[in-house]
């Protein structure tokens, strides 16, 4: 089920997972703040202090004079900072003048970053010291007892906001985190991004947090006060790498499709490249020729590079799959694996995935209504009883069927993915979908009743399609109203663009 709202989920549903006995704390330190931080985390690497940024921008107009191509390369003056991403200079950008450590009971919180733009502060924090028992990402109860953990909630209730940190200003004023979901990089707990502009003379603020993020609750210090101060960064100044701006290049198919049902184009940028010592950032976004207007994003499912050696280099997703998160257009940062030789590059996608959400476009594509369906389950609805539904649906000109409906268990499904278990979900019903094998077509939808939340996709090749969701305490009775949330068609053409340095 996707999550729209910023939250640190994803890091809870995978923490087990991740999870190794009998750690030493210098991994389980490392593991936690990885997890809190993003899903990939760069290899570190030197970034020039302020000072030493100056300097290397008085450097750099030096060599660009004679390089016109270079100076069409820099004139945006991204700069790229790992574990930050593309840091843009307009002028009016203030950073963190040092990294900032306050240690207590054993635990310490350090302030890494901290962006201030014209519109909004980016803030990257971390945390270590707290024992593996204690950790929200590696209790053993962290799912049986959520809520004694900081920002923990039970399955299906609203977020809570406790592990959410504050910035106050020196007259008082507190920023609060920006809850739009306009931010990618806010899905995660210690990466908050707070949308408001800061008076220019504001160079010092305090970070202040209630309880650290998925900590257990009294046994880690709370009510934390982080004063940190800024600095201005003169205008012309690339911050951390030099990034190389690639001019337009359409995208070229890698191989004829071989798809019998017509689809839409999509098309692939690669919109900047950051070469570093170890490995090489790229930056891509995906559009789509005559996209319906339901299209909310296109994600891409498998990245390599080829280089001027012809090695094949897998490439690695800055990013986490929320559709909603990667609007079209957006970018989405990716890194190879290993350094690519010296030379031309082929970027590759082999196949990219359309999420279609006509409810929640702007404005929308469809009501409700037109995107729900009931059925009558009785007042005593059995596990194992079908009822025919038949309901066909378009979205995007895609035709797909509801054709049956089940009542099914927790134990009926196969979902390696909660390993947790049912969480209380244990009652649901599950939907057959049938669509054109082809298309690769998968749909999710609400059970609009009390208490249902956890949900299950499974495909059955090469059709149909299984949707579940499971709901808690029993199964919704009488007439049952189900709304089709969103659309998703996999397209299997190749894209392909070379960079030429």
């Amino acid at each position: 089920m996707s999550d729209l709202k910023p939250s640190p989920e994803f890091e809870e549903k995978i923490r087990k997972a991740l999870d190794v006995p009998n750690a030493d704390a210098e991994f389980v330190s490392n593991l936690r703040n990885q997890l809190a931080g993003r899903p990939v985390t760069m290899k570190p690497r030197f970034m020039m202090k302020p000072a030493w940024a100056f300097a290397f921008a008085i450097a750099a107009l030096a060599l660009i004079a004679s390089a016109p191509s270079a100076v069409n390369a820099l004139k945006r003056l991204f700069g790229y900072m790992p574990g930050v991403g593309l840091v843009e200079n307009t002028g009016n950008l203030r950073m963190l003048a040092e990294p900032v450590s306050v240690t207590r009971d054993g635990v310490t919180l350090t302030i890494k970053n901290v962006l201030v733009y014209a519109d909004r502060v980016e803030l990257k924090y971390e945390v270590n010291g707290i024992a593996p028992e204690n950790d929200g990402w590696q209790a053993e109860d962290a799912m049986q007892t959520p809520t004694a953990f900081c920002g923990g909630v039970n399955p299906g209730e609203l977020m809570s906001t406790d592990g959410d940190a504050r910035l106050r200003q020196p007259d008082g004023m507190v920023l609060e985190r920006d809850y739009t979901g306009k931010y990618p990089q806010n899905v995660f707990a210690m990466q908050p991004v707070y949308e408001a502009a800061i008076p220019a003379d504001v160079m010092h603020m305090t970070l202040l947090l209630k309880c650290i993020p998925q900590a257990r609750l009294g046994a880690a210090p709370e009510n934390w006060e982080v004063p940190f101060d800024l600095i201005a960064i003169p205008a012309g100044t690339v911050v951390g790498e030099p990034v190389i701006d690639v001019p337009p290049v359409d995208e070229e198919p890698a191989s004829p499709s071989t798809e019998t049902v017509p689809a839409p184009k999509v098309t692939m940028t690669l919109e900047r490249i950051v070469p570093t010592d170890s490995t090489t950032i790229l930056y891509l976004h995906f559009n789509m020729e005559n996209a319906d207007p339901s299209l909310i994003s296109i994600m891409p499912v498998r990245a390599y590079v080829i280089d001027s050696l012809g090695q094949q280099i897998p490439l690695r997703g800055a990013f986490v799959w929320q559709p909603f998160e990667h609007q079209v257009g957006s970018s989405f940062e990716f890194a190879t694996e290993a350094k690519p030789a010296d030379g031309p590059l082929t970027v590759v996608v082999e196949q990219t995935i359309a999420y279609y959400m006509p409810l929640y476009t702007d404005p929308p594509q469809a009501t409700p209504e037109q995107l729900s369906f009931t059925f009558d389950a009785g007042e005593n609805p059995q596990h194992g009883q079908i009822w025919d539904l038949n309901e066909t649906f378009t979205i995007a000109g895609y035709e797909f069927e509801i054709a049956t409906v089940q009542a099914v268990t927790f134990s009926d499904i196969e979902t390696p993915a909660y390993i947790d278990g049912s969480q209380g979900y244990d009652y649901g019903y599950q939907f057959i979908v049938e669509s054109d094998p082809s298309l690769g077509l998968s749909v999710e939808m609400d059970i609009r009743a009390d208490k249902c939340w956890l949900s299950d996709v499974k495909k059955i090749e090469p059709s149909p399609l299984l949707y579940t969701q499971m709901c808690r305490d029993e199964y919704p009775k009488g007439i049952v109203t189900v709304t089709i949330r969103e659309m998703s068609v996999t397209l299997e053409e190749d894209l392909q663009v070379v960079w030429k340095p």
